[in-house]
């Protein structure tokens, strides 16, 4: 053969061998988003093979031993079993090729469910393909119903279930060049696996001593507990932001409000999302939409601390409103948050909006007191804020902070004196 013959050969056989490969960018990133339970479990079931493994004419493989006590024998299995059967392995191929599928899926399906959830969910699958192995094993296979069951596969099919489910839409790759929606690639695989199984129920599982069963089990175990999970709600607001978000880069301004609104209809409490369709509406000339949004936005972000967000929303609906009127209590919220984002422009342009508009509520005198000392402290203005804490004084004389509006005023008119 020549060199490029064997080339190609090469390509084609590695394109056979590679399994399907999720083409998705997990959203959380960091230590947050580091997929801690998927880096356990794979680092547990590589220690245990090792620790378990033995040198043999077949070369390394799980002691005989241990497999039939720690595996799932279906003829004399147990609750333990059920659980011990998925940490163990039969080669280094068999756990190799496992924990490649579950360091490609696991770390989606960690995201979507939480670690705590994710790791029961796991578990879960295991017990179920190696509930539906005994089951037919016992009664359909009786080759097999006296070997031991071992291998995390089962529990790695319900991981399969569980992302077909939730990530429906998401493309992924197959045999390396062809990328196909993963509900089509995921359960073309799972069918797969139930032909074999059942051509395997023809000599009693004489010719095939893979656990075709375990895989159903499994995948049907994460294609039905994804229902209560909602797992389908999810991936339908996740794809109607991309689909939003693609509308409104293309200007499809009518579409991209649509998508929007239908992803807060599921999740009304997404200040994204609402922050979003404000900016929409506001293109489209929907005043009093884009307004109602963007307040419920900083609304939301206050109320998730998040200040940095609370600026650039802010900073947004100025520059799209030539008045933006907001309840005293969110105006004074939405200053702090912009100060403490150090975006002082923006906390001066609220303060005043709340002095100005709203001098008769305690919102609007404390936000007189704030606009002095952000002049005198942050701005380094201090005439400006010895003028204010006059003011203050004026129109408060019977201030619970009266004591406190008179030891800054002292401050801003003797700066670096005493009291």
């Amino acid at each position: 053969m020549t060199p490029l013959e064997i080339l190609l050969l090469l390509i084609i056989l590695a394109a056979l061998l590679v399994p399907l490969i999720p083409v998705r960018r997990r959203r959380r990133r960091g230590l947050e988003g580091f997929p801690l339970v998927t880096a356990c479990l794979l680092v547990a079931n590589v220690f245990l093979f090792a620790a378990t493994s033995q040198s043999s004419g077949d070369g390394v493989t799980v002691n005989e031993a241990i497999a039939r006590h720690w595996g799932l024998v279906p003829r004399q299995g147990s609750l333990i079993t059920l659980i011990t059967y998925m940490f163990l392995h039969g080669s280094w191929g068999h756990v190799i090729g496992n924990m490649l599928g579950l360091w490609l899926f696991g770390p989606h399906v960690e995201e979507a469910l939480g670690k705590l959830e994710y790791l029961l969910f796991y578990l879960g699958a295991g017990i179920a393909g190696g509930l539906l192995h005994v089951v037919i094993a016992d009664t359909l296979l009786p080759v097999t119903a006296s070997s031991p069951l071992v291998g995390a596969s089962g529990a790695i099919f319900g991981v399969l279930g569980l992302y077909a489910v939730r990530f429906w839409r998401t493309k992924m790759r197959v045999l390396l060049f062809f990328n196909v929606p993963s509900i089509w690639a995921v359960c073309a695989f799972a069918l797969l696996q139930v032909f074999s199984g059942i051509l395997s129920l023809a000599d009693g599982g004489q010719s095939n001593n893979t656990a075709n069963w375990a895989h159903v089990g499994g995948f049907l175990f994460g294609l039905v507990i994804a229902l209560p999970l909602r797992m389908r709600e999810d991936s339908r607001v996740e794809y109607s932001l991309e689909d939003a978000q693609t509308a409104h880069a293309a200007g499809r301004l009518d579409q991209a409000a649509a998508h929007y609104r239908r992803v807060l209809a599921a999740t009304p409490k997404d200040p994204d999302a609402q922050r979003a369709l404000a900016q929409v509406c506001a293109q489209l000339r929907q005043a009093e939409a884009a307004h109602r949004h963007f307040q419920e936005a900083l609304r939301l972000y206050v109320q998730n601390g998040n200040a940095n967000a609370v600026a650039a929303t802010y900073g947004d609906a100025l520059t799209r409103f030539e008045i933006f009127p907001l309840p005293p209590r969110l105006l004074l919220s939405v200053a702090s948050a912009c100060e403490e984002a150090q975006a002082y422009p923006l906390a001066l342009a609220s303060l005043a909006e709340l002095c100005r508009d709203h001098p008769a509520t305690p919102e609007g005198e404390m936000g007189l007191l704030r606009l002095g000392r952000l002049h005198l402290t942050k701005l380094n203005q201090p005439q400006n804020a010895a003028g204010i804490f006059s003011e203050f004084l004026r129109l408060y004389p019977d201030s619970a902070w009266r004591h406190h509006a008179e030891r800054l005023f002292a401050e801003a008119v003797h700066p670096g004196g005493k009291d």
